[in-house]
């Protein structure tokens, strides 16, 4: 096999956070590919991870230690195939995700298990593609972990904190076209965007915001800051389905007190907001991201049908990964791709 090229990513200690580095590309286990890659995305955990959030969990995975390569979702064409791969072939447009690691996406190659890759519909760009995979499984996961599927969606009150974000664009496409009624918390000059992707209202994010909504909802999803999450399960029904947060303390804990102490605070955390819970209502989930089959496949049908999109903001090749990275950190508008 040649040689690929990465963009590594040497930590907080590192001088300059990045450099491209050059690697020899190895042949796909039996159930992987190895996959050209053609855009990659730079996710608000990539950048988290890049300032050492996360080492201590992650270092169970072997994703801890610097330096390492970050990106966990990607589009591009297959270049090598496994023996018990029957799915794909040399040639083929796929886009899907990779389990957080320390070879992630940002790279020129890519080995990853066949099943987290889907067949790219050869009339979306790949571009596009690549920007969606690991937002789509964190959000779907969130939306199962609240209670919520598609068999029960029809008619349900969901509160989306973070609307205007990458998972709240698409919890609330995918919510919608289910048939639920979604009220979306964002900032006044986000409202017309999401309500463009489907929310039936949009309710501005303000120091007061709780105290005007009612306890009505069926589901809550927090994706925007830990510190509401309290007060987002205080706007669920008597006999709601749940709640779910993507933006808990889990890792911090672990970064900040250590194995025991950090075990002992996420419990505590998860058992004081659990037992806010409205009566009736069971679903409680602190969510991380992890590949999940039937997330991937409900990606797969709504993009053959059109149904879910993010805007792309940023384009940049390997070299530049810093600047990737500082677009996301300063909360810039749009996806942000890096192209090797």
């Amino acid at each position: 096999m040649t040689s690929g090229a990465a963009a590594l990513c040497l930590g907080p200690g590192g001088s300059g956070g990045f450099t491209v580095r050059q690697f020899t590309r190895r042949r796909p286990a039996a159930d992987e590919l190895e996959v050209a890659v053609t855009a990659a995305s730079v996710n608000p955990i990539d950048v988290r991870r890049s300032e050492g959030y996360g080492r201590r969990l992650l270092s169970l995975l072997g994703a801890g230690r610097f330096p390492l390569i970050l990106g966990n979702d990607l589009a591009g064409i297959v270049t090598a195939v496994g023996s018990r791969v029957s799915t794909f072939k040399t040639g083929d447009r796929v886009y899907g995700v990779k389990p957080a690691s320390a070879e992630g996406a940002h790279a020129s190659h890519v080995l990853v298990k066949a099943v987290h890759m889907l067949a790219a519909p050869g009339d979306w760009d790949l571009h596009a593609l690549a920007a969606i995979p690991y937002s789509f499984t964190t959000m779907w996961l969130a939306v199962r972990g609240a209670g919520l599927s598609r068999e029960n969606a029809v008619g349900k009150n969901v509160l989306v904190h973070g609307a205007a974000g990458a998972l709240g664009t698409l919890a609330t496409q995918m919510l919608s076209s289910w048939g639920a009624r979604v009220t979306a918390i964002a900032r006044k000059s986000n409202s017309k965007v999401c309500l463009e992707v489907g929310a039936a209202e949009v309710v501005e994010r303000t120091d007061d915001l709780f105290v005007s909504l009612s306890r009505s909802f069926d589901a809550t999803l927090n994706f925007a800051t830990w510190e509401d999450d309290l007060a987002l399960i205080g706007c669920l029904r008597d006999g709601a389905l749940g709640h779910a947060t993507t933006v808990h303390p889990m890792l911090g804990n672990f970064d900040r007190l250590g194995w025991l102490r950090g075990m002992l605070r996420t419990l505590s955390q998860k058992k004081d907001h659990r037992r806010a819970l409205p009566k009736g209502a069971s679903n409680y989930a602190w969510v991380l991201f992890k590949p999940d089959k039937a997330a991937l496949d409900d990606l797969r049908q709504f993009v053959e049908h059109n149904q879910v999109s993010l805007p792309i903001g940023l384009c940049k090749p390997l070299a530049a990964a810093g600047l990737a990275f500082d677009h996301v950190r300063k909360r810039q508008p749009g996806r942000v791709l890096l192209l090797p």
